[in-house]
């Protein structure tokens, strides 16, 4: 396998994961408290759908920093939030977080593989900003 080939495999199993965290957002839709937090999660997933359609044609730094930013920010929202959820029964309270434990680890997965696509790709313009030769 060439590594053009490879990056494309890469850029569209990336695709599906942003894919994964769109349905991860649809399921807690069933959750939501009040409006504005349901038409939040929709934005979530039409954010997730729009990022995956991206990864899957083209793949361009564009993309994979929002990609990363996003993520970023959905962990940096949901890491803070209480475990427990006042009015709410046990069982449903259970399930949205564990769809939100699951959530958080996908964001991270993100993340992870956005940085390190984003330094590969941009490794070599270190020498630009620098004036000197990269090692």
């Amino acid at each position: 396998m060439s590594a053009a080939t490879s990056a494309v495999v890469g850029r569209r199993a990336c695709a599906v994961l942003a894919l994964s965290s769109a349905g991860l957002h649809a399921a807690m839709l069933g959750h939501a408290s009040n409006v504005v937090a349901g038409l939040l999660l929709a934005a979530m997933i039409a954010a997730c759908v729009y990022c995956a359609r991206d990864l899957w044609l083209r793949g361009t730094l564009r993309a994979w920093c929002v990609v990363g930013l996003m993520n970023i920010a959905m962990i940096a929202v949901h890491l803070p939030a209480p475990s427990h959820h006042h009015g709410m029964q046990a069982a449903s309270a259970g399930q949205q977080s564990a769809l939100m434990d699951l959530a958080t680890a996908v964001a991270a997965v993100e993340v992870a593989v956005a940085m390190a696509v984003l330094y590969y790709r941009t490794r070599g313009n270190a020498q630009l900003v620098s004036g000197k030769p990269a090692r």
